[in-house]
């Protein structure tokens, strides 16, 4: 088991006995990154978050991930575990409406799917064609309605979260790619050894879990928040939990669950320890960016190509102007 999981077993546990909250962010204190990385395209609001040492935090819909913070349910497990409890309701309110034998009674009453072999029962009289017909549009419509309530609970869910994403790397040509326009923008570096152990800067931020599958909340709903064990703590999950593919990030979420924030806002993260030039920036926002830095004291460097092997490397600004990106005149 790597730290991770030992994390996420002793903060997200599903029952809430399992707690260990001060030994979870003591362990995460051990693996926490010295530095944390924003990428950032050139524009207003970048701009904004560099002059006023804040970071965005958006509504995971927003995210070009359209995974992002969602989660899966089995509504057919969950179906067939209330099952019991709805049957016997059922039974209580239209059981004299049914003509049911006693051994009819007896066999649903230990059924492990009471409502699907009451189905199988009530249309024991029809023809064959007919009844498997009138059950598989029956089994078709039920899925479908599980399929619905699954993604309305996922987005549902996704919409209590608020986060901004950071990455361990300022070196990755994939990310200053995708998030800085091409290399041609910044990428903002926030020192994490300077924040205070309780501050909510290192308590909310996680690193994110890359799996094959998404965050299953099944037993989690199923558990109920009238268990007295149930554990809130759990579906945070969900805002940490992204597919594989993304692994390359190495991605530190800033994460505030159960609707902390009703909406998108702006969040004071601390002065930057250093901002990084793209390789391809332009020349005007070059000096943009130089002047704000140099007026607020932040050290820049440009991130240079390496020469012979396919990486990204930071150098002075002098330094950085010898690659073969740099436009000839």
């Amino acid at each position: 088991m790597n730290w991770i999981e030992q994390f996420t077993d002793m903060i997200f546990p599903l029952n809430r006995e399992q707690l260990n909250i001060e030994g979870a962010f003591l362990l995460k204190n051990q693996h926490l990154p010295k530095s944390i990385f924003k990428y950032r395209e050139v524009n207003k609001n970048s701009i904004k978050n560099l002059e006023e040492d804040t970071v965005w935090l958006a509504d995971p819909s927003n995210f070009n991930d359209p995974y992002d913070c969602a989660h899966t349910v089995d509504f057919s497990r969950m179906q067939k575990y209330q099952s019991s409890t709805f049957f016997d309701k059922f039974m209580k309110e239209k059981g004299s409406d049914i003509n049911l034998s006693v051994e009819q009674k007896n066999t649903l009453s230990m059924s492990q799917d009471p409502i699907g072999d009451l189905i199988d029962i009530l249309l024991s009289g029809e023809p064959p064609e007919r009844r498997e017909g009138i059950k598989a549009a029956l089994t078709s419509a039920q899925n479908k309605m599980h399929e619905d309530l699954a993604l309305a609970n996922s987005k549902s869910i996704a919409s209590t979260f608020k986060l901004c994403s950071f990455s361990e790397r300022n070196d990755s040509m994939l990310m200053w790619a995708h998030y800085a326009s091409y290399h041609q923008g910044f990428c903002i570096e926030y020192d994490l050894e300077s924040i205070p152990y309780a501050d909510y800067r290192r308590r909310f931020l996680y690193p994110a879990i890359y799996s094959d599958d998404m965050f299953d909340a099944t037993e989690h709903l199923m558990k109920g928040v009238e268990d007295e064990n149930f554990n809130n703590l759990h579906l945070s999950l969900a805002g940490l939990v992204k597919a594989k593919d993304w692994e390359y990030e190495k991605e530190w979420r800033l994460v505030f669950a159960n609707e902390i924030f009703e909406s998108e806002r702006s969040y004071n993260i601390g002065k930057p320890k250093k901002v990084y030039l793209g390789t391809k920036i332009s020349q005007d926002n070059q000096d943009r960016l130089i002047e704000i830095c140099s007026r607020r004291d932040i050290p820049v460097s440009k991130m240079k190509a390496h020469h012979s092997m396919f990486k990204l490397e930071s150098a002075s600004l002098k330094d950085a102007e010898q690659h073969f990106f740099k436009e000839k005149a």
